[in-house]
């Protein structure tokens, strides 16, 4: 009985897919204000208020604090927002985050949320979730607030946005999905230098 040849695609995809899963977060968007000009150094004059959005309030005030030393790294004057600071609705979160910036006599504000963006099938293959569509060009996902199965091998996306305290308007933002990982801390870490990249590159820092 003559055996079926595996098709040459197989090939193709697995090393597609592992080549995927050592690939740097990659860039979904970013926006600046055009009134800030390049090399504007926003955040490094005066204070900032920093605060991350994430799924629970461990790994929410583990990246608030990688993303403080990562700043003050950087030669910001950093302070983290009070992790009691939370609202069911993001509108009053920026709201108490803004009242938190006053009370600190931060500038602005630098939130980074966290949320899940693909999840390992086990086979080499990748499902967006959370509104994510890992490897294309953004989108529709399958409308997930979690990854399936639990979280196992999951790809986060960071976003990170600064807002001018002074006038509430936001002044940059962007955001990076990472490859799936069941190293959430090694992940976050590469996310967070990748946004302050990022900020670097656009002239806040």
């Amino acid at each position: 009985m003559k055996q079926r040849q595996p098709s040459p695609w197989i090939a193709v995809w697995a090393a597609l897919l592992f080549a995927g899963c050592a690939s740097p977060p990659q860039r979904w968007g970013e926006w600046i204000d055009p009134a800030l000009g390049p090399g504007s150094g926003f955040l490094r004059d005066g204070k900032v208020l920093v605060a991350c959005d994430s799924f629970d309030l461990a790994s929410r005030a583990q990246c608030q604090d990688n993303l403080r030393r990562a700043l003050e790294a950087r030669g910001v004057r950093a302070v983290g927002a009070p992790l009691e600071t939370t609202a069911l609705n993001p509108r009053d979160w920026e709201g108490q985050l803004a009242a938190s910036a006053n009370a600190a006599g931060a500038k602005a504000v630098f939130v980074l949320s966290l949320t899940p963006a693909t999840t390992s099938m086990g086979s080499g293959i990748s499902v967006g979730v959370g509104g994510f569509s890992f490897g294309r060009g953004g989108g529709g996902g399958i409308g997930l607030s979690a990854p399936i199965g639990g979280w196992g091998a999951t790809g986060f996306s960071a976003t990170g946005r600064v807002t001018d305290v002074r006038n509430g308007r936001m002044v940059w933002t962007s955001t990076f999905a990472a490859s799936p990982s069941s190293d959430f801390g090694a992940q976050f870490q590469e996310l967070t230098r990748t946004v302050l990249d990022a900020a670097q590159g656009a002239g806040l820092l």
